[in-house]
């Protein structure tokens, strides 16, 4: 019977707010006032309750609102006015109370509040408020405050509290539970409809209300430690719907753990090298916490390895693994993470491989530890690379040269390297006897034990390369190969073979030179013509040379490609000055330069002598006088040596007769001699016989180009500048006047200088010689390109040098007896 009263009663509270809401908005949508009220009221007897109505103008004037009200019997109404002024768009909540006899029926009964505006005549706002006059409840919770409770994680928590029904009356209660947590729970009661507990208690009487909430773990360090969500269970009387709630937290105990976030890739050394992997935890529970890092030696199947204890430093076939970086005394807060690194050295060998395990155990959780394992392994990284260094192998015929090349050993281990040579010109030669080294990591070698040589007999730029072939060895794949550029040089050597000078009838003097070209390729030379004197010259150009145009008698000419080991002949000829006013000598220069090294020309100077003018006229008149001069003397010299001649025939006579007697008397001993078999004869040398010069040689004509004179004339004239009047001798008196100006002005400056060298050693002292200053000793220089050779010493000075000879003996007896 209870249980459908308070259903009545729950009915009631739910319909009235819409009978409420409806007699308020009974008018149309065009209300100048919008009115709120607070509909449902539970009333005890003999208690004043507080009820609201707020009211807003959503017109466009003030108005003048007025209050009246309808109520039941039991019940008074207080603090509502008669009359309020409201403007337009202003809201008011007008607050009054509704009090209760202490005699009224437990029923539900209706108020109405009414509203009307003076700017809308005749219109009514109602507002319905349902007062239901309730019986009391008293009803309280075995425990007065909230509580908290620690639990652990993962497990199922059971919780119960008692209540007790200190009201007058019968209570159906209702329990429910919030929370701002997702935790699961439940009930551990009989009836339990939606979600909610539902208990009968009778006046008096005490009973538990039981609920479970599952404990979540605890991961990534959520809950932390004495931390955890609030629940609140609330009891709804079933009389008056009072509420009353107990509320308690869920604390989480203490969870010590630790978790793997990161760690490296496996390690790859270089021999006798180091470097680290990082490895990166997160305190994963929810408590500070401190951990203990140790390393653990195992084999490739992820055993341990028993023989090597635990430690944070291990030393191990010739590997040394450490940690770094650890704070294993540093404490590390929930959710926080820390990186350490696990360093390994590396032996100095080219291959190995190391496996560590790498245990983390957080303090008081050792069933908690956590292990990963790293690898290190040595790589064996070959690698090289080469660099030529100098390749100056532009060679002569003969002459070698040491180029050098480096070999980096760009490796990570001392390697070996094989050297061979897989070209060599046949025109040169080469010496090498180095094939394999040893270079250490990270540095290099230079190869320059090697010497390139060219052979004699090799033609000019002639050019190819030597390759060395550089290689690992037992690893041919990996080759460099190192090429020097070879290149012969052109030598060049011209010889004078033969030089001719002469006067012929013209007045010319002529000269002819010979060269030969010694040198290793084809060459072209450069002639040019100078005179002391200023007189008509020219050279005489072969066919095929090349001549400025137009000069008639050319001073230069260029031939090229004289092939190597041929001859040349250079000519020209210079005219004999014939109107200088004295006697002098005219100086002749023939310039050879090479078009491969013009800048060391072959010079060679001959000279002439020459009459000047009045000489010339006084000859013509000696001449004359000079014939019958020579046969008065010719015959005053007969007369005076007449009889000296007469005697000088008798003479001659009477010696022929003794050379006959003396022949006769020689053939009479050899008879003699023969016939007796003994030679009394002594031998003498035939010492006229070494006075007969015998000259087997054959001297060999070089036939040189040849052009006739018109066509060399024609092509000096097409370039001569014409010929240049001969200067008239200085006047002497102006000459010696040049010289005494010169001679004082030199004179003058050289005591100036003195003056000021004596002055500045008065007065700073004789200065020291710098340190730097150091003493060249001179050095002849010696072409390196050209050589002159003159095998026949055509221009080298005479030798005055007396040659002896073997004295001549004298016969031992007087063969010009008579």
């Amino acid at each position: 019977m209870r249980r459908l009263v308070v259903i009545a009663l729950l009915l009631i509270c739910t319909i009235s707010p819409i009978i409420g809401n409806t007699s308020a908005n009974t008018d149309s949508t065009d209300d100048n006032l919008e009115i709120v009220a607070s509909d449902n009221h539970i009333i005890h007897r003999g208690e004043t309750i507080e009820a609201s109505i707020t009211v807003r103008n959503v017109g466009d004037e003030t108005t003048i609102i007025d209050f009246s009200y309808a109520l039941p019997d039991n019940i008074s109404i207080s603090n509502l006015p008669n009359q309020f002024t409201l403007n337009s768009g202003q809201v008011r909540m007008f607050k009054f109370y509704y009090t209760c006899d202490e005699y009224a029926p437990y029923n539900s009964v209706i108020s109405f509040v009414n509203i009307t505006s003076d700017n809308e005549v005749g219109k009514v706002y109602s507002n319905l408020f349902n007062l239901i006059i309730s019986k009391d409840s008293d009803l309280q919770f075995g425990v007065d405050d909230d509580s908290e409770f620690i639990v652990d994680p993962g497990l199922r928590t059971n919780l119960a509290v008692n209540m007790t029904n200190h009201g007058m009356f019968t209570d159906d209660v209702s329990f429910s539970i919030s929370t701002n947590s997702n935790w699961q729970w439940g009930w551990t009661m009989d009836n339990v409809q939606n979600g909610m507990a539902m208990e009968s208690f009778q006046s008096g009487e005490l009973k538990f209300i039981r609920m479970w909430i599952d404990i979540p773990q605890v991961i990534d360090s959520n809950p932390l430690y004495l931390s955890g969500p609030r629940f609140s269970l609330t009891a709804t009387s079933g009389l008056d719907l009072v509420e009353v709630t107990w509320s308690f937290e869920l604390l989480m105990s203490e969870f010590r753990n630790v978790s793997l976030s990161s760690h490296g890739d496996d390690l790859l050394l270089d021999p006798d090298s180091n470097n680290g992997i990082p490895v990166t935890i997160r305190n994963s529970g929810n408590v500070e916490n401190l951990f203990t890092l140790d390393l653990q030696i195992i084999d490739s199947d992820g055993n341990v390895i028993d023989d090597i204890p635990i430690s944070d430093r291990i030393e191990y076939n010739g590997w040394t693994v450490a940690i770094f970086g650890g704070y294993e005394e540093e404490l590390l807060m929930p959710t926080n993470s820390r990186t350490f690194e696990v360093g390994f050295q590396s032996p100095n060998t080219n291959s190995g491989e190391i496996n560590v395990r790498v245990k983390i155990t957080p303090n008081g959780a050792l069933s908690r530890a956590i292990s990963v394992d790293l690898t290190s392994q040595i790589i064996w990284d070959r690698a090289f690379e080469t660099e030529l260094l100098s390749q100056d192998c532009t060679l002569l015929p003969g002459e070698s040269c040491n180029p050098e090349f480096r070999i980096f050993n760009d490796g990570n281990y001392q390697d070996q390297f094989t050297i061979s040579t897989i070209q060599i010109p046949e025109f040169v030669t080469l010496d090498f006897e180095q094939s394999s080294l040893e270079i250490p990591k990270n540095t290099f070698s230079d190869i320059d034990d090697f010497t390139i040589t060219a052979k004699n007999e090799v033609e000019a730029f002639s050019n190819s390369q030597v390759i060395f072939q550089v290689y690992l060895t037992n690893e041919p794949s990996q080759v460099k190969n190192v090429a020097i550029d070879i290149v012969i040089a052109p030598k060049i050597d011209w010889s004078i073979q033969d030089l001719t000078e002469e006067e012929d009838a013209l007045g010319r003097f002529n000269i002819a030179m010979t060269l030969r070209n010694d040198g290793n390729a084809a060459d072209g030379i450069i002639v040019q013509l100078q005179c002391s004197h200023f007189t008509q010259m020219t050279l005489i150009p072969p066919v095929d040379s090349i001549v400025e145009s137009g000069v008639e008698f050319p001073r230069s000419f260029e031939i090229n490609d004289i092939e190597f080991g041929s001859n040349f002949t250079v000519r020209a000829w210079a005219e004999i000055p014939t109107e200088q006013t004295s006697n002098g000598t005219m100086y002749l220069n023939v310039s050879i330069r090479s078009s491969f090294a013009p800048d060391e020309p072959i010079s060679f100077t001959t000279n002439v002598g020459y009459i000047g003018v009045p000489w010339q006229q006084e000859d013509s008149i000696e001449e004359e006088e000079g014939l019958v001069k020579i046969f008065a003397q010719t015959t005053e010299f007969i007369s005076s040596w007449k009889w000296i001649i007469l005697s000088l025939v008798a003479s001659t006579l009477i010696i022929g007769k003794a050379l006959r007697d003396r022949k006769l008397r020689t053939e009479q001993d050899d008879i003699f001699s023969q016939i007796n078999n003994k030679d009394n004869k002594p031998e003498t040398d035939d010492w006229m016989s070494k006075f007969d010069k015998k000259n087997d040689e054959t001297i060999s004509t070089i036939e040189s180009p040849q052009i006739s004179p018109e066509n060399f004339e024609r092509g000096f004239k097409s370039k001569s500048i014409g010929q240049k009047p001969v200067t008239e001798p200085v006047n002497e008196k102006l000459r010696d006047a040049a010289s005494l100006v010169l001679d004082t002005h030199d004179k003058s400056s050289v005591v100036k200088e003195a003056d000021e060298l004596l002055d500045s050693i008065n007065a700073e002292g004789i200065n020291s010689p710098a340190e730097e200053n150091t003493k060249l000793e001179a050095q002849q220089y010696t072409s390196s390109m050209t050589q002159r050779n003159d095998p026949q010493n055509l221009l080298d000075e005479p030798d005055n040098d007396n040659d002896y000879t073997k004295s001549v003996p004298l016969p031992e007896e007087d063969d010009l007896d008579f």
